[in-house]
C-alpha cells in the first residue's frame, strides 16, 4: 500500500514538474554593440521574427535581439549600424532595430528567460526551434565557440549612461549545461548563421570519439590511457553556417539585393519563402530546417562551410581515423581493410554501399560538389577527381590558432572603455601634441576656422579637450574616434538625436585627420606645415591580430578554389567516416548517427490557420 501511495506520488510530481510541453521557437541575436550590429542582423532577426510570430501562438515565440529595442515603446538606443552613402562618402548611421515583443540579447537575460520560461516550456516532450544569428568567435578561456552577445548595459555613474559586461558571451560549454539542464523530455533543433558555429555541434556530440577496444588485435598504448569524461547531452542537432574555427559570409552593415549573400540571408529566406528585406513572400516555405540547410547550401558560393550535426559526428570520427587508426599498427586485420577504404575515398573514390540512407547523403553531396563545380569551372577537376593531397594543397597550410590579446581599459572618455587602440610613433605624437593641435586648437576655439572649413564645432571642440587629456583621437583615429561620435550625437538617447548633425559627426569622423593636416600643410607657419608634411607620410600600419584569413576579410564576389576545395575535402571525410562505421559495423555509432538524422530533419508545425 505504501510503495503504491509513493509511486502516486511520484506520477504526481513528474505531471507538475513543468509546463505542458509545446514547441517553441527561438530567435537569438546577440549582436555585441552598436558599432557590431550590423543592418543584415536586424534584418534576418526582424523578417525571423515575424514568421514566427505569423505561424505560431504569440506565447511560443521569443526573439532576443541587440539593445532589447520593441516595436511601438519608446527605444533603449539605437543599436543597428547601417552605412550610408552620402555625396560619395560612405558614412556609419544608426537607428533602433525595433521588433514586435523583443527582449535584450543580454547573457543575463537570455540565460535567465532559457531557464524559466523556454525550456520548461518544451520540457514535456516538445521541440524548441532555435535559430541564432550573429556575431560568434572563439576566443574563450577554454578555446571554444562562442555566441557573442549583448555587451552594453546601463550604467547611471557613466558618462554616457552606459558600460561594456567583461563577460557577456554564451560558449558551448555552459550553454550545453542549460539546455542539459532543463530540456527533461524535450529536444532542440537548431540553425547558427554566425562566426564560428561549427563548435555548437558539441552541444550533441563529443569533441573527440573513442575507438572500440575490438579493432585491435591488442590494445597500443595510447588506448590504455583514462578516457576523458564525457558531458551530459542534451537531445539537440542542427546546423551551421561554417565550422568551429572559420568565420561565416553576410554580416554587413549596407545590405543590399546584390551584396548581401551567404547562409546567414540564403536559409531563412529559403525555409518560410520571404524576402528578408521586404518580407514579402517570394516562394513556398520548406518544411524543416534540413530541407532549408540543403537549399542554401547549394545556393552559398560565399565563405561559408554549412554542415550538420550528423555530419560533423562523422566528420570527428574521420580525425579518430586520420589522427590514431591510419598508422596504427595493431588493427585487426578487417579494420585495417576498412581504413583503407576510407583513404581510397578520401582520393576521389565513389564508395559503392547499398546503405540507404548512405546513399541519399552521397547524392546529396554530389549535388552541392556539381554546384561548386558549376561556380568554379577551373577547379572542377580537382574538385571531382583530385586526391587528398591535391585538394589539401589547394586549401593551404592549416591556420595558426593565434591568441587574442586582452583587452585593458583606456583613459576616460565620453564612451565605454572597449577594445585596445593602435600606437603611434613617439615622433608622430610630438608633432601632433607640441605643434599642429596647438595652431589647430587655436583657430577652433576663435571660430575663424569656419570661415574656410565646414565641420561640427562643438563636436572637434570637444575632442581637442579629451586629446589634451591624453585621448589620442587624431593618431589613433578609427574606431575609437567612430565611438565617440556616436555618443557625442546622442545615439544612447535615440529621441535626442538630430539626423542632419549626428550625419555631419559621422562624416567628420572619416574626413578629420585629413582636413586638418590639409589646413597645417597650407599653414604661413613654417613649423605647423613642416609638421603636416610629416604626419602625412603614415607609416604601413601593422594587421591585427584577427584569426580570420584574407579571404575571409576580403571575400570575393565569386566562390574561391580554396573554400570548394575545403567543402569537397570536408564531403568526402564524412562518407569515408561512415564507409568505415559500416564496415566495422559499429552499431552504437550508427544508431546515434540516425538518431541525430531524424532529430535534424524535425519538421516545423503546420502554421497556425
Amino acid at each position: 500500500m505504501n510503495r503504491c501511495l509513493l509511486l502516486l506520488l511520484c506520477a504526481l510530481m513528474g505531471s507538475a514538474s513543468g509546463l505542458p510541453a509545446r514547441d517553441v521557437f527561438v530567435m537569438l541575436s546577440g549582436g555585441v554593440s552598436p558599432f557590431d550590429n550590423n543592418y543584415s542582423q536586424y534584418l534576418q532577426a526582424r523578417a525571423i521574427n515575424a514568421c514566427f510570430e505569423k505561424n505560431y501562438p504569440r506565447d511560443s515565440v521569443w526573439t532576443f535581439f541587440g539593445a532589447g529595442n520593441v516595436e511601438g515603446e519608446r527605444a533603449v538606443m539605437a543599436d543597428v549600424c547601417r552605412k550610408v552613402t552620402r555625396d560619395k562618402l560612405t558614412i556609419d548611421t544608426w537607428l533602433p532595430g525595433a521588433i514586435p515583443h523583443n527582449l535584450p540579447a543580454s547573457r543575463e537575460v537570455v540565460l535567465r528567460v532559457f531557464r524559466e520560461e523556454i525550456l520548461p516550456a518544451v520540457a514535456g516532450g516538445g521541440t524548441l526551434f532555435l535559430f541564432v544569428g550573429d556575431h560568434g568567435s572563439r576566443a574563450g578561456r577554454n578555446g571554444e565557440s562562442e555566441i557573442d552577445l549583448w555587451e552594453l548595459t546601463r550604467d547611471p555613474r557613466g558618462s554616457v549612461g552606459w558600460r561594456y559586461e567583461t563577460n557577456a558571451a554564451l560558449g558551448v560549454t555552459e550553454f550545453r549545461r542549460t539546455l542539459a539542464a532543463g530540456i527533461g523530455k524535450g529536444r532542440v533543433v537548431f540553425c547558427m548563421t554566425q562566426c564560428h558555429a561549427g563548435g555548437f555541434h558539441s552541444l550533441a556530440i563529443p569533441a573527440e570519439m573513442s575507438p572500440n577496444p575490438r579493432w585491435f588485435s591488442q590494445p597500443p598504448d595510447w588506448l590504455k590511457a583514462k578516457p576523458k569524461a564525457v558531458p551530459a547531452f542534451p537531445r539537440a542537432a542542427g546546423f551551421t553556417a561554417t565550422d568551429e574555427f572559420s568565420a561565416a559570409s553576410g554580416c554587413v552593415a549596407d545590405p543590399d539585393e546584390n551584396n548581401w549573400a551567404g547562409y546567414e540571408r540564403f536559409i531563412p529566406e529559403h525555409l518560410f519563402g520571404v524576402d528578408l528585406f521586404t518580407r514579402e513572400t517570394t516562394r513556398a516555405g520548406l518544411r524543416s530546417f534540413a530541407e532549408a540547410h540543403v537549399a542554401a547550401t547549394l545556393q552559398d558560393f560565399t565563405i561559408d562551410k554549412p554542415s550538420s550535426t550528423s555530419d560533423e559526428f562523422l566528420e570527428r570520427w574521420a580525425t579518430l581515423l586520420d589522427s590514431r587508426l591510419a598508422g596504427e599498427r595493431q588493427l585487426t586485420a578487417r579494420v585495417r581493410s576498412a581504413v583503407a577504404a576510407y583513404q581510397r575515398t578520401l582520393d576521389g573514390g565513389w564508395p559503392k554501399i547499398a546503405d540507404p540512407a548512405f546513399r541519399e547523403r552521397q547524392m546529396q553531396f554530389g549535388r552541392f560538389i556539381e554546384s561548386l563545380s558549376e561556380q568554379n569551372p577551373r577547379s572542377k577537376t580537382l574538385l571531382l577527381t583530385g586526391t587528398r593531397k591535391e585538394l589539401e594543397l589547394a586549401i593551404g597550410p592549416a591556420r595558426e590558432r593565434r591568441p587574442i590579446p586582452p583587452v585593458s581599459p583606456g583613459p576616460q572618455t565620453n564612451r565605454p572603455p572597449r577594445r585596445p587602440r593602435s600606437g603611434a610613433s613617439a615622433e608622430n605624437r610630438r608633432l601632433w601634441r607640441e605643434t599642429v593641435r596647438p595652431a589647430w586648437t587655436e583657430v577652433v576655439e576663435s571660430g575663424e576656422i569656419t570661415n574656410r572649413l565646414s565641420f561640427p564645432l562643438e563636436f572637434e571642440k570637444h575632442l581637442l579637450k579629451a586629446e589634451k587629456e591624453q585621448n589620442k583621437f587624431f593618431l589613433s583615429g578609427g574606431q575609437a574616434l567612430e565611438e565617440e561620435g556616436f555618443w557625442f550625437s546622442g545615439y544612447g538617447q535615440p529621441e535626442t538625436v538630430n539626423p542632419k548633425k549626428a550625419e555631419a559627426v559621422a562624416r567628420w569622423t572619416l574626413e578629420r585627420r585629413a582636413k586638418i593636416i590639409a589646413w597645417a600643410a597650407a599653414s604661413d607657419d613654417e613649423d605647423v606645415s613642416d609638421a603636416a608634411a610629416k604626419l602625412s607620410q603614415r607609416r604601413a600600419r601593422p594587421r591585427a591580430n584577427a584569426q580570420i584569413s584574407d579571404e575571409e576579410a576580403n571575400p570575393s564576389p565569386s566562390l574561391s578554389k580554396k573554400t570548394a576545395a575545403e567543402r569537397a575535402l570536408f564531403y568526402r571525410r564524412v562518407l569515408g567516416a561512415w564507409e568505415f562505421l559500416l564496415a566495422v559495423n559499429e552499431r552504437p555509432a550508427l544508431a546515434r548517427l540516425r538518431e541525430l538524422t531524424e532529430l535534424e530533419r524535425t519538421p516545423l508545425p503546420p502554421a497556425r490557420p
